[in-house]
């Protein structure tokens, strides 16, 4: 796993990464793991999970999204986390991840893909967890049909849209 790169303008900066790259890596290693509750412990009581698949869990709800669909859909999960940075109580992370996919339809081998992690921290915990990530390459592994991507992305792109970030864009 890459650490943080770069150079911060101030040695709260480097605490506040130090403890955000501590924080993200601790949630990915539960997720290879396995271990709902464990990821469940790096998020704020109220934290939010924004998954890109599998849509938002909330509190204890992080485990179920865990260990009722991770685990549920694919096994051997791989999740490395690069050059995390924060500020202000913002962190942010690449990653690449992957795993086996084990539902109907799957084909294929290994999916994977990358993305960016955002989390906002409260307290040394998450608060909220969102990604932006290229999820259409790990559809692509999977041998899903031109068709299927096709109707995720349109799916992709209604949320996106539908986002107050995203009014003034909407013209």
């Amino acid at each position: 796993m890459g650490g943080p790169q770069g150079t911060q303008s101030s040695g709260s900066s480097l605490d506040e990464t130090a403890r955000f790259a501590a924080r993200i890596r601790g949630m990915v290693g539960a997720v290879e793991r396995g271990d709902g509750a464990g990821v469940r412990a790096c998020f704020a009581e109220k934290g939010v999970y924004h998954d890109v698949f599998y849509g938002v869990f909330k509190g204890d709800g992080i485990i179920s999204l865990i260990n009722d669909y991770f685990w549920r859909d694919a096994t051997d999960f791989r999740w490395d986390v690069h050059d995390p940075v924060a500020a202000g109580g913002i962190g942010y992370a690449r990653y690449v991840f992957s795993y086996r996919p084990t539902f109907e339809g799957a084909g294929g081998g290994r999916a994977i893909f990358e993305g960016v992690a955002i989390c906002r921290m409260r307290d040394g915990l998450i608060d909220e967890y969102r990604e932006v990530a290229r999820e259409s390459v790990a559809l692509a592994a999977m041998d899903f049909a031109p068709e299927r991507i096709a109707k995720y992305l349109s799916k992709q792109n209604r949320e996106l849209r539908s986002r107050t970030e995203a009014v003034r864009h909407l013209d």
